[in-house]
Order: structure tokens, then sequence, then C-alpha cells
């Protein structure tokens, strides 16, 4: 039973991380999928197996090659050289994602309560550092909260009636849906091996990671698949909005409004805190530096850019981590001493 407690925490955390403000907000989902039709409910199908198979693979992987962050995860996959060069643009890319996650959830605290954006962004980060003082624990304790309200979310659109689809579009040609899945995974897993690395480090039992790899996946496929089709169901509604979801919870009451806020406002941090603690990591490898002060130097770093703007240098990253992440996940599944899956 215990066993199976830790699995459900693991999986939490794995959905936490992969979940962010692009997930909450429909558009990553309208962009990857949606845009092309019901060809798309392929490639969700298609996404979830990935995210079960791969997300067993990375944590396992780290189990067996004892590697506590992407830092040493890396190296040990690609060598000394390119592990290092792979592992600053991580670190590039994950600090940029923090700074976007940061400004988000100042963003949606202003719009919602009226509190100001700065004031927000600080708040954020001092719940972000209360929160992750005490580590890997904390961090899935959030999210074994977190994540049952993001599933009820789900739910609320699958039974509100809206997944209903009436408009039939043409498959893309050529199966572009197939390479777009591709990328979807391979980003998000990119972005997710900052704490599912640690985990399948810290965790001891292979089983447990291999039941939360089925549980994460799983339900991820699952919040894609609902959100997909209830926009499906409003594609001439949906096509040119920055928040696509909107046009299924702008018909909810005042009170379920406002839970669709709690939900965006947490996805946003589950990522914020998952990037952050994955980074301070990889530089504990490097600096023995305390947590708390690496915790602190980041969130102000990222305070000061949130202000600034990082819009151009995240544009260029995106897509690089996209193509990071492909190799990554090529050189996981390539044959190596550690290549065994047997989860027994």
């Amino acid at each position: 039973m215990k066993d199976w407690i830790k699995s459900i925490q693991v999986a939490a955390t794995y959905i936490g991380t992969v979940v962010g403000a692009g997930f909450a907000s429909g558009q990553e989902i309208l962009a990857f999928f949606t845009i092309y039709g019901h060809a798309g409910t392929l490639g969700i199908l298609l996404s979830t197996l990935l995210f079960v198979w791969l997300g067993y693979k990375m944590m396992i992987l780290a189990h067996r090659m004892r590697t506590p962050s992407y830092e040493s995860f890396n190296q040990r996959l690609f060598g000394s050289v390119l592990g290092r060069a792979m592992n600053i643009i991580v670190f590039l890319t994950l600090f940029g994602v923090t700074t976007v996650m940061l400004a988000g959830a100042g963003s949606v605290l202003e719009e919602t309560f009226s509190i100001p954006y700065l004031a927000g962004t600080i708040a954020t980060a001092v719940l972000a550092i209360v929160v992750l003082h005490k580590g890997l624990d904390q961090l899935m304790a959030v999210n074994i909260i977190v994540v049952p309200a993001m599933v009820l979310f789900s739910l609320l659109i699958l039974f509100d009636g809206q997944t209903d689809v009436t408009v039939i579009l043409q498959p893309p040609a050529e199966y572009v849906f197939l390479w777009k899945t591709v990328l979807y995974v391979s980003f998000n897993l990119a972005m997710a091996q900052s704490v599912l690395i640690p985990i399948g480090y810290t965790i001891l039992e292979p089983v447990v990671l291999f039941r939360a790899a089925v549980i994460g996946g799983t339900v991820l496929g699952f919040m894609l698949l609902v959100v997909h089709t209830a926009m499906l169901g409003h594609w001439q509604d949906v096509l040119h909005l920055d928040v696509p979801i909107l046009v299924i919870t702008d018909t909810w009451n005042e009170w379920l409004q406002l839970f669709f806020v709690f939900v965006l406002f947490s996805e946003i941090f589950t990522t914020l805190i998952s990037n952050v603690f994955g980074i301070g990591q990889q530089i504990r490898e490097l600096v023995p530096v305390s947590e708390q002060r690496i915790y602190l130097v980041l969130f102000l770093s990222a305070l000061v850019l949130c202000l600034v703007g990082y819009s151009e240098l995240l544009m260029f990253l995106y897509p690089l981590f996209g193509y990071l992440g492909l190799s990554t996940l090529a050189r996981m599944v390539w044959p190596h001493p550690y290549g065994n899956m047997n989860h027994r």
C-alpha cells in the first residue's frame, strides 16, 4: 500500500511538471493537436504512450546510473564535453521558463484579484521558496494537492457536455501531426527531466517508478483529450484566441470561473517550483552552496528579468530546447549498458 501511495505522489509530480500555463490556457493543445482536427486525437493517444514509456525510461535510467540531477545524467548519456554543452542549454531554458512562469503568476493575480503585478510576482517567489525549503518531499506534497484539482477541472469540462465534436476537419497531408506529437513530448520531457531525474535517483523501488509513469502518462493523456475534444466542438471560436479554453469556461458561474483561476495559477506554480528545484540540483553539483541561497539568487534574477523582458531570448530557446529534447530521448532509447527495462 505504501508503494502505491508513493507511486501516486510521483505520478502527481510528473503531471504537475508537464502541465503549465500553456496547457491550462489550451494554447499548447490547440497548437500541437486541435489544429489538426481529428488527426490530433490520434496524436494525443500516441503522446500518452510516449509519456508512459519515455517518462519511465528517464526515471529508471537515473535510478540505475545514480545521477541526482540532469547535470550528471546528461554527462553520463552524452559524455563530458557534449553533455556539458547540453546542460548549459537546459539551464538557460529552464531559467527562461521560470521567468515566464513567475511573470504569468503575477499577471494572473493582477487580472483576477487586482494585486499589483510586482507584489504578485514577489509573493509567488516567496511562496515558492517556502515550498522548496523542504526539498523533493514538499514538491511532491504540493503536486498531490494540486493535480487532483487539475483532474477535477478536466472532469468539469467533460460533464459540462461541451465535448461533442460537431465539426469534421480533414486530416493533414503527410501526417504532420505525428511529428508535432513527437516534438510536444520531447519538449515536455526535456523540461520534466529537472524533476524526473532526481526522483529516479531518490526512489529505491523501480516498481514505484513504473506505476508512476503509467498513472502520470495516462492522466496527462486524459486531460489532453478532454480539452482537445471540447475545443474541437468550438473550432471557429478558439482558432484565434490567446486563451482558447475561455470559450468553455466563460459559460461557467462565478465560483467555477474562480476555480479555473486557481487551476491556472496552480499549473503555473507547479512548473515554476519544478524548474527551480531542477536548476538548484544542478548548481549544487557544481558549487558547494546552500539550496536556500541558490533559490534566492534564482528568484531575484528572475524578478529582474520579469521587469526587463525576456521574450526574445525565450523565442530562441524554446525551439532549441525542443530539439535538444529529441536528442535526449533518442539517446535514452539507444541501446546502452543501462538499457534493461525490467521493472520487477
